[in-house]
């Protein structure tokens, strides 16, 4: 999820969101505290103590063998968000196609959510969108990105949770603040989880071993993310070419139903190869083409980004500054299928 500071300049028919944007990031820069004292607090549990001795570790390596941006100056403050998402988004598109609903903003471009600290509003909003016609759903996240403008705290959200996400979730958002294109979130999106997740193999595989338990977990549940992932693309590729056939709307929309009722049909008759039941949520989403959109808006192209790694043979901290090359192309994605060729 990328910069909340930015959106402050959306001007005066947004003052309301401005405020309260504004409200939401004092809030937490105001009840953040040091990890150092929350590291030298008695009350501190072991646990969170753990959790924080490792994002100074994931911080040292993100700057040190990765390149990132903001690894010295993010994440040394912690807060605690009370058991609830940092933040939620709202996201939106038409049921007829794939095609993202965009709210403009200065500075960051045109991004395809927007986000709220506080849960009712990114209820109206989506209501408000549903109302006029569009797929929508609200949705809790559990970090974000000021993209360097400001120091990033660790967030209890993060630290839940298995430690190879933690360590992800850390390269994802430093990443943010080292690869920004404007108008392009599918690109910054991809570009910060691919990095999260190869950075996190390499930096567990330097903490335990190649061939240790952690690193086999890890890999054991990337495996499975990725099937489910090939699944869901074969069900959006379904429904585009339903959505691109030329059919009147009303049978368009009769026959996304169907297809996505297969869908989930075939899910169950796979579910043990598709995650042993890991992704069983699938089975109770609604169809919606902007859930849809938001899962595939950070698994884009992978294989794009593997052949750049590949071709500076494995040096993660060179595949990101041939990300950051592309991100200054007049089409990144295009640029991304050079880059590295002269290493």
């Amino acid at each position: 999820m990328l910069g909340w500071l930015l959106l402050v300049h959306a001007g005066c028919a947004e003052v309301g969101y401005y405020l309260h944007l504004a409200r939401g990031q004092v809030r937490i820069t105001l009840a953040r505290r040091s990890l150092n004292d929350v590291l030298a607090d008695s009350t501190t549990s072991s646990e969170l103590r753990d959790k924080l001795l490792l994002v100074e570790e994931i911080r040292r390596f993100a700057g040190d063998e990765v390149g990132l941006h903001g690894a010295t100056s993010n994440y040394t403050d912690y807060y605690d968000t009370g058991g609830q998402p940092i933040a939620w988004n709202v996201s939106a598109s038409p049921p007829d196609r794939f095609e993202s609903y965009r709210w403009s903003f200065p500075l960051v471009g045109a991004l395809p959510y927007k986000g709220y600290f506080q849960r009712q509003h990114a209820v109206a909003e989506r209501d408000r969108l549903v109302e006029l016609g569009y797929d929508a759903i609200a949705s809790g996240v559990p970090a974000y990105s000021t993209l360097g403008y400001l120091s990033d705290p660790v967030l209890s959200t993060m630290i839940d949770g298995p430690e190879d996400r933690l360590v992800e979730v850390v390269l994802h958002e430093l990443t943010h603040a080292t690869v920004y294109v404007e108008d392009e979130t599918d690109y910054n999106e991809s570009v910060a989880s691919f990095v999260g997740k190869v950075g996190s193999l390499t930096f567990l595989a330097q903490r335990y071993g190649e061939n240790s338990e952690q690193v086999e977990q890890t890999r054991l549940r990337r495996a499975d993310a990725a099937a489910f992932q090939s699944f869901l693309r074969g069900v959006t590729a379904q429904l585009d070419s339903l959505y691109e056939s030329g059919l009147p709307r009303p049978q368009i929309l009769l026959q996304r139903v169907r297809l996505f009722d297969e869908a989930k049909q075939q899910y169950s008759n796979r579910r043990q190869t598709l995650g042993g039941g890991r992704y069983d949520g699938f089975l109770n989403w609604e169809l919606n083409n902007a859930r849809l959109l938001s899962y595939r808006r950070y698994h884009s192209h992978f294989d794009r980004f593997d052949a750049v790694l590949t071709r500076v043979h494995g040096k993660l901290a060179t595949a990101v500054i041939a990300f950051v090359t592309c991100g200054d192309a007049e089409d990144p994605w295009t640029c991304l299928d050079e880059a590295g060729t002269a290493e």
